[in-house]
C-alpha cells in the first residue's frame, strides 16, 4: 500500500509524518524507516525507527531512488513500513513522475508486505485523478 500525505511547503506534511511514525512503530511488527534528504528531523524520531539521509547516497533521479528503496527492502526482509518524507528532494523529480513511482511502490508493497507513506508538495486538486484515494492527509497551514 502506497499512501500519500499532501501539501505545499510549510504546511506540517513532516511533523505530521514524525508524529504518525512515533506512535506507529509500536503496533508494528517488522521494522519501520523513514527516509529524509537532510539530517533535520533524526533526533525528532524514536530510536527504534531507521533513519536515514538519502543526500548521503547521491540520488539524482526517480530510477536510482526506486533502486535504494528496492536496496532497502532487500537487505532487511523484515522492514515493514517506509516514510519517505520530500519525495521530490530525495529523488530529484516532480508531479509527472508520481504515478510512476507510486506504481513501482506499489509493485514492492505487494511482493513484500511493506507499506509506504511518502509527502508531496501539492495541494490534493493537483494530485493525479488515478492517486487521489491514496491521500491519507491533507496538511493545511494552522
Amino acid at each position: 500500500m502506497v499512501q500519500l500525505v499532501c501539501g505545499h511547503n510549510g504546511t506540517g506534511k513532516t511533523r505530521r509524518m514524525i508524529d504518525m511514525a512515533n506512535k506507529t512503530v509500536d503496533s508494528i511488527q517488522g521494522k519501520m524507516v523513514f527516509l529524509e534528504a537532510n539530517n533535520r528531523h533524526i533526533f525528532d524520531l524514536d530510536y527504534r525507527i531507521r533513519y536515514i539521509n538519502t543526500k548521503e547516497f547521491g540520488l539524482t533521479n526517480a530510477d536510482q531512488f526506486q533502486g535504494f528503496v528496492c536496496g532497502l527492502i532487500a537487505t532487511d526482509y523484515d522492514v515493514e513500513l517506509v516514510y519517505i518524507d520530500g519525495l521530490y528532494k530525495i529523488a530529484q523529480s516532480g508531479i509527472d513522475n508520481l504515478e510512476a513511482i507510486s506504481e513501482r511502490l506499489d509493485y514492492l508493497s505487494e511482493q513484500f508486505n511493506v507499506s509506504f507513506v511518502m509527502s508531496v508538495n501539492h495541494e490534493l486538486e493537483d494530485i493525479p485523478e488515478g492517486l487521489r484515494d491514496r491521500i491519507i492527509l491533507e496538511a493545511v497551514m494552522s
